[in-house]
């Protein structure tokens, strides 16, 4: 995984420096710059050729945020995460940011202030607590156009969201393991919060449902370290999915 930290290279108002509410799609820009600079047979599989991207990202801005009329406000440099099931594409990410110490998002200017690769431990059991980075989106299986959440502390719980679940992970096990699942997948909200989180403001303006917090996740070990680096659920290289080990059960 990579950690990069982000500063703002702008002069901010009087409100503290601010991105659109929808500021994912700007980061996925960058991403796909570096892949078309640092490896564009890479940039061919992902974009031209792979449906289901191994990857996943999540941007934070610190605990001192506020929204206000499509925008976010903050104070503190940004952090960007990065994580892929396809060492070759932290790589790339890796080398671009190395070469490119100062990097346009929405047409203002950011500077690398801490590029790290941090080295995630690997999970040894077949269950573990994990913590969400950046709200997981689970697709219905039955209607790709709606997403299911579970029972979390502010929603009762989205009918046959553990099916969804289920079909996710085996969707994602089959296109990047290459196999199916061949052992119980279970899922158990802990403390969860269901978000609506709004997206693609120039391709639909979508508003999509999904949850973030703290949940237990069982499965073969081999799945449980492959959504540790590549996400879990839909749209995961649209900044959805990353989670993270607070520990082994």
């Amino acid at each position: 995984m990579l950690k990069i930290v982000l500063e703002p290279d702008f002069a901010p108002s009087e409100k503290g420096f601010s991105l659109p509410l929808d500021y994912r799609t700007g980061f996925m820009s960058v991403i796909k710059s570096a892949f078309q600079s640092e490896s564009p047979i890479q940039f061919d599989l992902i974009f031209n050729k792979r449906t289901v991207k191994p990857y996943t990202f999540a941007v934070t801005f610190g605990d001192d945020i506020k929204i206000q009329a499509d925008r976010i406000y903050f104070n503190k440099p940004l952090e960007f995460k990065f994580s892929s099931f396809d060492l070759e594409d932290e790589i790339c990410i890796y080398n671009y940011f190395v070469k490119n110490r100062q990097i346009k998002i929405f047409g203002l200017n950011f500077k690398v202030s801490f590029l790290k690769i941090v080295e995630l431990k690997e999970i040894k059991s077949n269950g573990a607590i994990f913590k969400t980075i950046s709200p997981v989106l689970i697709r219905s299986h039955e209607n790709e156009k709606f997403y299911l959440c579970p029972e979390c502390e502010n929603f009762e719980g989205d009918k046959g969201f553990m099916e969804a679940f289920k079909f996710n992970v085996s969707e994602l096990v089959r296109n990047l393991l290459g196999r199916d699942v061949f052992s119980e997948i279970n899922f158990a909200p802990i403390k969860t919060k269901r978000v609506v989180i709004k997206h693609m403001s120039g391709h639909g303006n979508l508003k999509l449902p999904g949850f973030t917090g703290l949940f237990l996740f069982e499965a073969e070990n081999e799945i449980l370290n492959l959504v540790q680096r590549s996400g879990l659920g839909s749209r995961r290289g649209q900044g959805f999915g990353m989670i993270e080990v607070v520990y082994e059960i």
